[in-house]
This record gives structure tokens, C-alpha cells and sequence, in this order.
């Protein structure tokens, strides 16, 4: 009998896992990864063969995954024992190509107990746990295609990696101190100060005295500083160039974490779990942490050790540790050891290395949970690349946008989304983009195919695409958010209502849309609803400076007069009124985005952003959940509808002069947005309604809206493994270019 696997089947311990089974059970055969999955071939008598096939799923490992399996009867051939061997054979890659896994508890006790030979080791893995995508240079998943391939196993190493009993036979990365990868550090000078787990005490005593620490971690290099000292975290901002955005927080175990943050049930098994991501968590009072890491926050970006490297530097440190990506802002992850000095000498004091290679950098998951699922913020280490339910014969890949950049592809066997990239602002950040497309389409196998882009000109995919001579398609930013959400729930086959709520996206009329309501198909869409327009003065400026939105939204609600006495800190507004008419300097706008940022700046003097979504996210952080009043946003009936806000911020101008806490304006924004929100929904019941646009990371107001929406009996599609922010644009993208093909079966050609 040949059974082929395909889905998840590759880098998790499966082929040690059947040929024990197999063994157990005295059949013989053989076993191999393949670019379709896993072949295996299994002979013995009929009837110990049928009771193997029937039980295979319970012995699989946990993080197995059978998308489909495939099964045929075949010659006998007599093979001896059960062997597990290698494949290369070429094409379209059909299986999954595995993620990264963080250290597994059974390795971790192993580096602990000195009588262990693997005691101290910080490169330590095993079939459960380690490094995958990172080092992968190409399909199917053999050490010899991998990083490790110029590590020679060691004697001892090989008998744990041919040894059925061994809970590392045939780990692709199996390695000890004294055949694997080594460690050292270094300072700013090149020195080398300390190797191994000298190394380790070293690092340790320089986070303990202040300094910056760069660590080359499993998909790159990470800047870390002691959680608790102000200056230090100033430092490291200043130095980063980060003086606003939140850092993450890295914590040995689960009982260190209780001390920061608040946890459930869900909350804690995703911060134990094998893609061990950043988790978006609230955070406790007087945690000891200094108070730059979140200022204005009530949520900590907590994470537990990803590798061994991390949990023994943690052993010898008495808090907390931040741990960031080593790059300048706007800049790409650095990962490469021969550009890290020059590119960080003024960034970081001490250097912790290792010589493992790294194939495919790789950034750190972000997920929260919200409206009782998990929703993933930034796809990347431990979740990318994301395998996508959707079939095409025809080969596309989706470039996404500007922000957040994404890129997903169809081979013509599977659909995945790629990792997260970052923004394209900067000349590296679109030659990275460049080098990891042309790099997975290599693992994928992809070649000549059609590319799908979002339709703003300016994008740098967009112009990118415009240059190379294949078929290629726009979508239009919210339209494809809508159809990733579609994805996300398995509706690509049905009409939804799409709710696209986000800061900026490229409309049909050429003005910039970001609070849309779509009546969309995987092909097409109908614009049957928006907030209402405003303007932004200044263009960009108003996008770093939400009092320019606030003067603007106030202007319109209650004139110029109330606009121009308008008490925000120490701006001028009386300027800015003067240019509110102009179309060249002050564009329209229907962003929710924006609405959040201008509420921001009435309700909270929020006047200049350092990062795109500080000011809705320092907005929801003070809600008061005991208020139960809301705002109005009332529905003007016309083809689209438009939400008018203008009561809302009469409103919120009425509580400002009555001394009402921001706290309660704060709440009752959210709850009128939300309820807002579903009575436009409902008017489209039984439709069923799809959430998309980076608005929707916002717990606060999803939760509210879960419950609004529960009286419209319309089924909800919440955001969920598909980041619902521009990350997951590329995944929509590519839905609707599979579904025009289908339905037209051609693209445009530049």
C-alpha cells in the first residue's frame, strides 16, 4: 500500500513518528518527504496494513495536519525493516512548508541539568521544536537543504538521529556543542569577549548594567534592554529611532508573565504555545516595568523565550527584558552577520552571536485575543507562511500594499501568505520585499505567473507590477480586505456585506476611502455605504497630527467659529481654517481611521502621532467599561448612505465644556460607532457580514459591535488567522484574481 499526506506533514516529527508506529507493529516500508508531502509505503499482512491505515491519525504528532491523502495500492517489493528516506524530486511544492517552533519543555529540561550533555547548550532542538522556515533554502524539509547542512552530526548525534526510540531520530536540526553551531559576544569593537555559555553570562551582566544587547535570534537580529530600567529603554528609543510605537516584553515562564499582565484560559495556552508569538495582553498596575515601554497603554506585547539562547540569557537576568527587532525605524530586519556592525555600531554595546545560518529572515507574531478568538496582528515567526484555502491551476501571486507588506501566491498545487515584510518607505525596505518574493516563489516553486496589486498608483507594488511583462489585475484596497475576511470564513462563495474600516486606502473616485460598506462578491463589489467625508489639511500632516483632523471634523459639525476657538494645546488653528477649503491642500477623506484620530485629539489633546494608530489606540486604552451611554451617529438615507458623525461631535464639544471625563467620552465613542455600525448592517439582514481594515484590531470596539450585531440575526465574520490590517491584504488580492480568472478566464495585460 502507498499513502501519499499533503497539508501539514513536513518539519514536525511525522516520518519518526509512522516509522515507530510501523516498527511497533512489525510492518516494513519506507517513508519519505517529497515536494507532494509524505510518501509512504507500507507492506505486510493484509489485515495488520488495514488496522495500521486505521489508526494512523492517532499517532501522528500533535502539530500534524492532513489537508488531503491519497491512496493506492502498489507491487510488493519484500523491502527489509522500515526505512525513512529522502526525496528530490522537482515542481510546484504541494505540501506546507513548516514554520518555525519555539523550544519545546522537554529540551528546555535537558539545558537545565548539568549532568546532561546538552547542559547549557543554546542551540539545542529536537524533532518538536526549532528552527524550520528560517533555514529552509529549499523543499522537501532534509537537512541537507536546510542551514544545518554544514554541521556535520557528531557521533552521539547520529545515534540519536537514527535511533527509532530517541526522541530526535531523524531531527533535521539535531546538534550539541560539540558538532552544531556555536555562540560567542563581542562589543562595539569586533572584540570577542566570551564564547558559549561564558557568552551567555556575559550578555547577561551587560542588560544588568544598562546596555543594549543585540542578539542574532532564530529569524534575526533583536535589540534587548533590562524591562525595568527607564533609562535603559530611553536608550534604546533614542538609539532605534522608536519613541513611539510599544516594545514587547520577554518573560521566562507563565509565572512571570502573571505578574505583568492579565491572563485567561485562551490568552495563556497562546503564549505556551509552539508559535509562541507576541501576545497582546492587559497589562497590571505597578508592574515594575518601565513606564516608556507602553506609555498611555493599558495592553503589554508579551512574549515567552522563542530558542534555548533567549531562556538561558533569562536564567541569569532578574526581570523582564525587551526584545525588539535590530533595525532602525522604517528600516528591514537585519539578519546577516557580515552588514550587522556597521549597520548597528551606534545602536547596540554588546553583540550575542551564533553561526547558524539564516535562509529566510523572519519577524516575531503578533496576536490578540478578542471576542473570544485569536486574531493575528503581524503574521510572521511561528505562523507564516500561512496556508490559504484557495485553489487555482493558474499561478498568481498578490503583492498586498504599502503598509504591513504581505505578499501571497498560488503555485498551482496551494495557496500560502507570506510573512510579514514591514512598510515600504524606504529604498532597503522595497529591496527586501523584492529578494523574500523572488525567494519563496523560488521555494514554491512559482515561475512566470499573473500579479494582483492594490490600485493606488503610488504604491510601490503597484509600480512594481507595472514593470513586468505578465498578465496583472487590480483590486481595490477595502475590497480586498472584505474578500480576506470572505477567505477567512469559507464565503467566498456567497454575497457578504463588508465592513472596511482603516486609516487609508486608494477609492474609485479617487479620494481617500477607509470607512466603507461593500456589498461584495469574490469578484466584485457595490459601494452602499460610508462615514461621511472630511477633510484631511494638510494631506500627510494630518495624519502625524490628529488636532488637524479634529479642527477639520469640528468645522463641519459646528461651524468655523466654534472650530477657531477650539482650545488645542499650543497649535494655531486659525491657519489651518484658512486651507480647509482647498482641494490641493486639504483632500477628502471617509477614513474610520482618521474619525478615530480626530476623536483622539478632542477627547484626549492627542496632537501628534508617532506611529499609525497611537492615537485610537491611546483612545481605547482609556475607556471606562461601567459607562453605558453613546454618542449618536445618525444614517442619512441617500445611494451610498453615510454615516453623518456630525451629532457625535457636537456631542463630544457638549461633554468637553461640561468637564466630562475622557475616560466616559472615550466609551461612549466606541459604543455609538458600534451601534452605528449595526443598524447600517441590519438594514442589509439576512446578509451575512464580514469585518476587515486595521480598525477591527481594536477589541474594544469588535467586542461592542459582537454585541450590537447579535439582535440583526445576520451571521458575523470576525478577523482571525488572516491579519485584518494590510498584512492580510495580499490575501484577499489573490482570492479575487483566482475567482476573475475563473469567472473570465484571462487577465489584463500591461
Amino acid at each position: 500500500m502507498k499513502l501519499t499526506l499533503n497539508g501539514r506533514v513536513q518539519g514536525i516529527g511525522l516520518r519518526p513518528a509512522v516509522a515507530r508506529r510501523a516498527l511497533e507493529q512489525g510492518l516494513t516500508g519506507q517513508i519519505s518527504n517529497s515536494i507532494q508531502g509524505v510518501e509512504l509505503i507500507i507492506e505486510g499482512p493484509v489485515d495488520v496494513v488495514r488496522r495500521f491505515e486505521e489508526g494512523l491519525d492517532e499517532h501522528l504528532p500533535a502539530g500534524a495536519w492532513i489537508q488531503n491523502r491519497q491512496r493506492e495500492d502498489v507491487e510488493i517489493s519484500a523491502l527489509i525493516g522500515f526505512e525513512i528516506t529522502e526525496s528530490d524530486l522537482g515542481g510546484p511544492l504541494a505540501t506546507h512548508v513548516p514554520p518555525d517552533i519555539a523550544v519545546c519543555q522537554e529540551c528546555l529540561s535537558e539545558i537545565s541539568v548539568p549532568e546532561n550533555r546538552r547542559y547549557g547548550y543554546p542551540m539545542t532542538s529536537c524533532t518538536n521544536c526549532g528552527p524550520r522556515y528560517s533555514i529552509i533554502k529549499s523543499m522537501p524539509y532534509e537537512r541537507a537543504q536546510t542551514g544545518m547542512s554544514e554541521f556535520v552530526m557528531c557521533a552521539r548525534c547520529q545515534t540519536e538521529y537514527r535511533s527509532p526510540a530517541d526522541r530526535r531520530f531523524h531531527a533535521q536540526t539535531n546538534a550539541c556543542a560539540e558538532c552544531g553551531p556555536r555562540i560567542w559576544c563581542h562589543d562595539a569593537t569586533g572584540r570577542e569577549i566570551a564564547n558559549q555559555r561564558d557568552a551567555i553570562k556575559a550578555a547577561a551582566a551587560a542588560l544588568q548594567q544598562g546596555q543594549i544587547v543585540a542578539l542574532r535570534g532564530l529569524g534575526g537580529y533583536q535589540l534587548l534592554v533590562d524591562a525595568t530600567s527607564e533609562i535603559a529603554v530611553e536608550k534604546l528609543r533614542q538609539r532605534k529611532r522608536r519613541y513611539g510605537k510599544p516594545l514587547a516584553v520577554m518573560v521566562s515562564s507563565l509565572g512571570e508573565a502573571d505578574k505583568l499582565v492579565f491572563l485567561n484560559d485562551c490568552e495563556r495556552r497562546e503564549l505556551a504555545s509552539s508559535a509562541a508569538p507576541i501576545v497582546l495582553l492587559q497589562s497590571r498596575g505597578n508592574s515594575g516595568l518601565a513606564g516608556r515601554i507602553n506609555a498611555g497603554l493599558n495592553t503589554l506585547g508579551l512574549m515567552l523565550p522563542t530558542t534555548p539562547l533567549h531562556w538561558l540569557l533569562l536564567q541569569h537576568c532578574s526581570f523582564p527584558v525587551v526584545v525588539t527587532s535590530a533595525n532602525r525605524e522604517g528600516e528591514p530586519l537585519i539578519y546577516q552577520r557580515g552588514n550587522i556592525e556597521t549597520q548597528l555600531q551606534s545602536v547596540a554595546d554588546l553583540w550575542l552571536e551564533h553561526d547558524r545560518p539564516i535562509e529566510r529572515p523572519i519577524d516575531d507574531s503578533v496576536v490578540r485575543w478578542m471576542a473570544g478568538r485569536r486574531v493575528t496582528i503581524r503574521l510572521a515567526r511561528g505562523l507564516a507562511p500561512l496556508p490559504l484555502n484557495l485553489e487555482s491551476e493558474i499561478p498568481l501571486t498578490a503583492l498586498g500594499g504599502h503598509q504591513k507588506a504581505a505578499f501571497a501566491l498560488n503555485n498551482g498545487r496551494q495557496s500560502i501568505l507570506g510573512p510579514h515584510i514591514g512598510d515600504l518607505n524606504s529604498l532597503a525596505s522595497c529591496e527586501r520585499y523584492q529578494e523574500q518574493l523572488a525567494s519563496v516563489q523560488q521555494l514554491y516553486g512559482v515561475s512566470q505567473c499573473g500579479l494582483a496589486f492594490d490600485t493606488h498608483p503610488d504604491y510601490f507594488t503597484s509600480q512594481w507590477a507595472a514593470r513586468q511583462s505578465v498578465p496583472v489585475d487590480t483590486v481595490q484596497h477595502h475590497h480586498a480586505h472584505v474578500v480576506a475576511g470572505m477567505l477567512e470564513q469559507g464565503w467566498l462563495d456567497r454575497q457578504v456585506l463588508g465592513v472596511a474600516f482603516d486609516g487609508t486606502g486608494w477609492g474609485d473616485d479617487q479620494t481617500i476611502w477607509g470607512g466603507e460598506f461593500l456589498l461584495s462578491t469574490s469578484t466584485s463589489y457595490t459601494r452602499v455605504a460610508h462615514l461621511r467625508s472630511f477633510c484631511l489639511p494638510g494631506g500627510d500632516s494630518a495624519i502625524r497630527e490628529p488636532w488637524r483632523v479634529a479642527v477639520s471634523l469640528v468645522a463641519q459639525a459646528a461651524g468655523r467659529e466654534v472650530a477657531a476657538r477650539l482650545r488645542l494645546g499650543t497649535e494655531q488653528v486659525e491657519p489651518l481654517l484658512k486651507i480647509i477649503a482647498s482641494k490641493k491642500f486639504s483632500p477628502q477623506t471617509t477614513s474610520a481611521g482618521r474619525l478615530f484620530d480626530g476623536v483622539a485629539a478632542l477627547v484626549l489633546g492627542v496632537n501628534r502621532c508617532d506611529f499609525e494608530g497611537q492615537a485610537a489606540m491611546l483612545l481605547e486604552a482609556v475607556c471606562d467599561f461601567s459607562e453605558a451611554g453613546c454618542y449618536e451617529i445618525s444614517l442619512q438615507v441617500g445611494k451610498p448612505v453615510q454615516l453623518d458623525w456630525r451629532p457625535l461631535i457636537l456631542q463630544i464639544l457638549k461633554d468637553r465644556e461640561a468637564g466630562v471625563s475622557p475616560a466616559v467620552m472615550a466609551m461612549r465613542f466606541h459604543r455609538g460607532l458600534a451601534r452605528a455600525v449595526a443598524r447600517l448592517c441590519n438594514q442589509f439582514a439576512p446578509t451575512p457580514v464580514v469585518l476587515g481594515g486595521g480598525v477591527f484590531q481594536n477589541r474594544c470596539l469588535v467586542e461592542f459591535l459582537v454585541e450590537e450585531m447579535e439582535q440583526n440575526g445576520q451571521p458575523l465574520g470576525l478577523p482571525g488567522k488572516i491579519p485584518p490590517n494590510d498584512g492580510g491584504l495580499a490575501a484577499g488580492q489573490l482570492a479575487v484574481a483566482v475567482f476573475r480568472k475563473k469567472l473570465k478566464g484571462t487577465f489584463r495585460c500591461v
